[in-house]
């Protein structure tokens, strides 16, 4: 089997074991957000940075602050990550996880947990957590073009 196929193997087995439920309350609360942060740390932190920006394309309103009663997602494969534990210490957001690690410190801060199996790779270190969470955040982009109705055209004149 060459490489490509076994990182696209291991995406849409990482993807299709998210559960619909908890899709479903994300989706929920990103549309009835006031605003949204995205954080993550290293390549966690490009996507949450691309995950942000489609949020902007959409006209949601997004903010780099983390505010009071704002709607965090925090992108972590570890949980455990010390700049975000610091970043999220004291918040009083709804703090969305996606994480390989359920029980983490920033899981035990969390409202809402999206688990990622994403632990079992031929690939190196967490690259099959980084790729499923993109492709993931990439479909609810999707989902949410048709809950609020905005289609493409309308992103493109938000891109910057």
């Amino acid at each position: 089997m060459k490489e490509e196929k076994i990182v696209l193997k291991e995406v849409v087995e990482a993807v299709n074991a998210i559960q619909d439920k908890k899709t479903e309350r994300f989706i929920k609360e990103i549309i009835k957000a006031k605003k949204i942060n995205v954080v993550g740390h290293g390549r966690s932190g490009y996507v949450a940075s691309c995950f942000l920006m489609r949020l902007k394309h959409l006209g949601l309103k997004v903010s780099k602050q983390i505010n009071k009663n704002d709607l965090l997602i925090v992108i972590s494969g570890s949980g455990e990550t010390k700049t975000i534990l610091k970043k999220i210490k004291g918040v009083k957001s709804l703090i969305i996880l996606l994480s390989i690690n359920q029980k983490s410190l920033i899981g035990k801060k969390s409202d809402i947990i999206i688990g990622v199996k994403a632990k079992k790779s031929k690939q190196p270190l967490r690259s099959l957590f980084e790729q499923s969470c993109l492709i993931y955040l990439d479909a609810i982009v999707m989902r949410l073009m048709k809950e609020i109705k905005v289609n493409e055209k309308e992103m493109w004149e938000r891109h910057d």
